[in-house]
C-alpha cells in the first residue's frame, strides 16, 4: 500500500512540474477566472428634469456613454416643467416618500429646496470640485457648512444687441464700441434716446403691469446686491436697491421700452423682427439666451446680432451678473446614492462632458476647466462671426457672489415684483414701493 501511495505522488509531482515547465506535450492550463473588478454599480437611478435639459443629455451623447461605462444602471428620465419640479419635490422631501434619486433644480430655487431638508449631504463627493466650479455657484448649495447639490451650468450676462439697428441708428455696431457706448447705464440711457429718435425702435422690453424682476435682478447682482445680505438681513429697501429702481425707471418714463412681456409670441415677435418693422435693439440677458436666440425664437436673423458687456450702475464696477443656472440634487430617499453621485459626477465632473453639453445646447459649464477647449473661442455666425464665447468666459470669471436667490427666493421675488409694477404704472415712488415690499418680507420669513 506504501508503494502504491508513493508511486502515485510521484505521478502527480512529475505531472505538475512537467506543466510548470511548459513542455511541448504539456495540456495547456484550465483558464483562470477574469482578475476581480471593482464593484460594479446597478439598479435603477430614476432622474427629474426638463425637457430641454433632457434633450441635451441624449443630443450630446453623453447619457449613452454613461450606459457604456455603467451597463448596469438603468436610467429613467422623468420630464417635468420646472414649475412641477418646484411643487413635486418639495412635497415628496417633506413628506418622506415619492422623490426621484436626482433632480435637476435651477439655482433660482435651489436654496429654498436646501433649506426644507431631506436632500443627500454630498460634502465629501463635491470637495474635490469646490475651487474647481464658478465660485459663486456654491452659494445656494450650501448651508451650514455642508453641501447638497452638483453644479451643472451658469447664467452670465451679457448685452445682446441688433448691428443693423446700431447702423440705421448711426451709432457703431462693432461690440467693442458698443461696450463702451453703454459702459454705465446712463450711457445706456442715451444710446437708447438716440436710437428711438434715430429709428423709433424700443431699446427693450420691460413689461409694466406684469413685471416678475429678472432684470432688475441682474442689475442687483452685478453690484453685489441682492434682497437680504451675508448676515441674512433684509435689503430690499436699502439705498442701492432704491437706486437701482429708479434707474430702471428712468427708461420707462422716457418711453424707450417696449411693454411686451418676455416669453410671450409678441416678445418673439420683436426679437425677430426685420429692421424696417421695428425689432427690439437690446436685450440684457445670460449666455444660455444666445441658443434661444439662434434655435428658435429668431433664426431668421443670423448675422445681424452682436454681443457686448453689460452695462454698470457706477462706473468701475464689474461688468458681470448671473441670471439663471441649475444643479443636481440628490434627495435622501434616494436607494441608489451611489449610482446617483456616479451619473451626476460623470455629467459634471467632467470636461469632455461638460464640452459636449455646450455644444448641444449652450449650456454653459460651471466647471472651468472646460473653458480651455477650442470650441471657446470659435467664431458663431449667427453673431456675425463674432468669438461670444470667449466674452461668457471673462464675464462669467467676474461674477460676484450676490444674494438674489436664496430660502425665501419666492416669496421676496413675489414681494418686490408687485412693488416693481406699482413703481412702472405710477402708483408709488420706488421707495415707497420697496419699503413696502420689505416689511412684507420681513413679516412673512421673520427675517431681520
Amino acid at each position: 500500500m506504501f508503494r502504491l501511495k508513493t508511486l502515485l505522488f510521484l505521478l502527480v509531482v512529475t505531472s505538475i512540474l512537467l506543466t510548470a515547465c511548459g513542455g511541448a506535450a504539456a495540456t495547456p492550463p484550465a483558464a483562470t477566472e477574469a482578475p476581480a473588478q471593482p464593484e460594479q454599480l446597478s439598479g435603477k437611478v430614476t432622474l427629474w428634469m426638463w425637457k430641454a435639459a433632457h434633450d441635451t443629455l441624449i443630443n450630446s451623447g453623453v447619457l449613452d456613454e454613461f450606459k457604456k461605462l455603467h451597463p448596469n444602471v438603468e436610467v429613467e428620465v422623468v420630464e417635468y416643467a420646472p414649475t412641477d419640479v418646484y411643487q413635486k419635490l418639495p412635497l415628496a422631501l417633506q413628506a418622506g416618500t415619492g422623490a426621484p434619486d436626482i433632480s435637476l433644480v435651477e439655482n433660482s430655487h435651489l436654496a429654498q429646496i436646501v433649506s426644507l431638508g431631506g436632500l443627500t449631504d454630498m460634502t465629501e463627493w463635491v470637495t474635490p470640485y469646490l475651487d474647481k466650479m464658478n465660485a459663486y455657484k456654491w452659494a445656494d448649495a450650501e448651508l451650514d457648512g455642508r453641501y447638497y447639490a452638483m453644479p451643472w451650468d451658469s447664467g452670465p450676462v451679457v448685452f445682446y444687441y441688433r448691428r443693423d439697428v446700431f447702423d440705421a441708428a448711426g451709432l457703431p455696431s462693432d461690440p467693442e464700441s458698443v461696450s463702451e457706448a453703454v459702459a454705465t447705464w446712463d450711457d445706456y440711457f442715451n444710446v437708447c434716446q438716440t436710437i428711438m429718435e434715430q429709428t423709433g425702435s424700443a431699446c427693450f422690453s420691460n413689461n409694466k403691469a406684469n413685471n416678475y424682476g429678472r432684470l432688475y435682478e441682474m442689475m442687483l447682482w452685478q453690484q453685489g446686491l441682492g434682497y437680504y445680505n451675508a448676515e441674512g438681513q433684509v435689503t430690499v429697501d436699502s439705498p442701492e436697491n432704491i437706486a437701482t429702481l429708479e434707474m430702471m425707471s428712468k427708461f420707462w418714463d422716457a418711453n424707450l421700452t417696449s411693454d411686451q412681456l418676455e416669453w410671450t409670441d409678441g416678445w418673439y415677435a420683436e426679437l425677430a423682427a426685420e429692421t424696417d418693422a421695428k425689432p427690439i435693439a437690446t436685450l440684457i440677458e445670460a449666455a444660455w439666451m444666445g441658443a434661444f436666440l439662434k434655435g428658435w425664437i429668431a433664426p431668421g436673423t443670423e448675422g445681424k446680432w452682436g454681443v457686448a458687456l453689460m452695462p454698470t450702475i457706477e462706473e468701475g464696477q464689474v461688468r458681470a451678473a448671473n441670471d439663471g443656472g441649475s444643479a443636481f440634487v440628490i434627495p435622501d430617499q434616494s436607494q441608489n446614492k451611489e449610482a446617483a453621485w456616479a451619473l451626476t459626477e460623470f455629467l459634471f465632473g467632467n470636461v469632455e462632458n461638460q464640452v459636449a453639453m455646450f455644444k448641444s445646447s449652450d449650456f454653459f459649464p460651471s466647471l472651468e476647466a472646460a473653458y480651455a477647449d477650442p470650441v471657446f473661442t470659435e467664431t458663431d455666425p449667427f453673431f456675425a462671426d463674432q468669438p461670444v464665447r470667449e466674452m461668457y468666459v471673462d464675464v462669467v470669471k467676474e461674477v460676484p457672489i450676490a444674494y438674489v436667490y436664496g430660502p425665501h427666493y419666492p416669496e421676496m421675488n413675489g414681494f418686490v415684483a408687485t412693488a416693481i409694477q406699482k413703481v412702472a404704472t405710477g402708483e408709488m415712488s420706488a421707495a415707497d414701493a420697496l419699503k413696502e415690499a420689505a416689511d412684507s418680507i420681513r413679516a412673512q420669513t421673520g427675517m431681520p
